[in-house]
């Protein structure tokens, strides 16, 4: 297959990929490839007639494949799952940056869905638990997961409840995939930050916080999702972090947080007072689980590589825009290791 043609059948299987699992319409995928309806209604047909689009969507480009294989022997995952990029040489810009991550956001959590639903398809009455963090990406995961009848499933949170409404709401998450499943829901029933250290003590002594985190410890699976020190962030967004507190985790180089600690960018976690009033499951007890991070958007690059630097990620499910950027990092680093 000459370049060209390469190119073309590549951009056959994104527009097919926009149309059929993003259900983008066919100006927008125009816009975002960079060509005409026209050939956009062209290049649609077209994957229909050469066999790329029946029940589900082969989108797993060679190309993809490789980076996916670079990326998980290079952090020593299990497994690395990459969604279409969307930045393409011919239209950089095409959807805004907020448009851009919300549909990072949607591919990355459908990818995430088809990996759990398969585990629990395997395991539907086996008594399997999961536990789910939260976020925007954990909530398109829970959005777009696809029921399966698996009553036997516990779906447990492994942080407190955010005391503003959100869809990311770790109880929401957790009682969605419940709710579709047949499943149990389990809650931390406390808040994600406490108001001391000494609240924070008191809430993890009583029974039923106890009887949640034994559960949340024997989890098969963990998904959870990364974010970024600064005042984007939704900790910032919903009140958690204050200006004083970004800069002071910020000087002693903290680059993201996940259930509630933050660490730099060698994956090195920082203690600080915030980190020590919030209530989540302690990663160091998921030892026996399998972690998986999910990862959307370019404004998680930074956090998403520091946190697999810190070696207790199992699993990767990132959008492609940061996926080769991600494997870019990675050839640089480890020519620094050879040099």
């Amino acid at each position: 297959m000459s370049d060209r043609e390469q190119s073309e059948h590549d951009m056959m299987v994104r527009a097919a990929w926009l149309y059929y699992a993003a259900e983008q319409t066919q100006s927008m995928i125009a816009t975002t490839l960079g060509v005409s309806r026209v050939k956009v209604a062209r290049l649609i047909a077209d994957a229909k007639a050469n066999g790329i689009v029946t029940i589900n969507i082969d989108h797993r480009l060679s190309t993809m494949c490789e980076l996916e294989e670079k990326i998980r022997r290079h952090y020593g995952l299990r497994f690395c799952y990459i969604t279409p990029a969307l930045a393409t040489d011919s239209n950089p810009r095409g959807l805004s940056d907020t448009d851009r991550d919300a549909l990072a956001r949607r591919s990355v959590g459908m990818t995430a869905a088809r990996v759990l639903r398969n585990k629990l398809a395997q395991n539907q009455f086996d008594g399997t638990v999961i536990g789910l963090a939260w976020g925007r990406t954990i909530s398109a995961m829970a959005d777009a997961f696809q029921p399966i009848n698996a009553p036997a499933t516990q779906f447990v949170s492994l942080l407190g409840s955010l005391t503003r409404s959100a869809s990311a709401n770790p109880f929401d998450v957790v009682q969605k995939f419940a709710s579709k499943t047949g499943g149990e829901a389990k809650y931390l029933p406390v808040p994600f930050i406490a108001d001391s250290v000494e609240d924070r003590d008191v809430f993890l002594q009583q029974r039923v916080v106890q009887d949640v985190i034994r559960t949340a410890n024997r989890a098969t699976a963990c998904f959870i999702s990364v974010g970024e020190c600064d005042s984007g962030s939704f900790l910032s967004q919903y009140g958690y972090l204050s200006g004083d507190d970004l800069t002071r985790l910020q000087k002693r180089g903290a680059v993201g947080d996940t259930l509630g600690l933050f660490f730099n960018s060698e994956g090195q976690f920082i203690d600080s007072e915030l980190c020590r009033r919030a209530l989540a499951i302690d990663l160091s007890t998921l030892r026996e689980s399998e972690i998986v991070l999910l990862s959307a958007g370019l404004a998680k690059l930074k956090a998403t590589q520091a946190i697999l630097k810190a070696g207790f990620i199992t699993g990767l499910v990132i959008d492609g825009d940061s996926a080769t950027r991600l494997g870019a990092a990675a050839d640089e680093e480890s020519e620094k290791m050879r040099a």
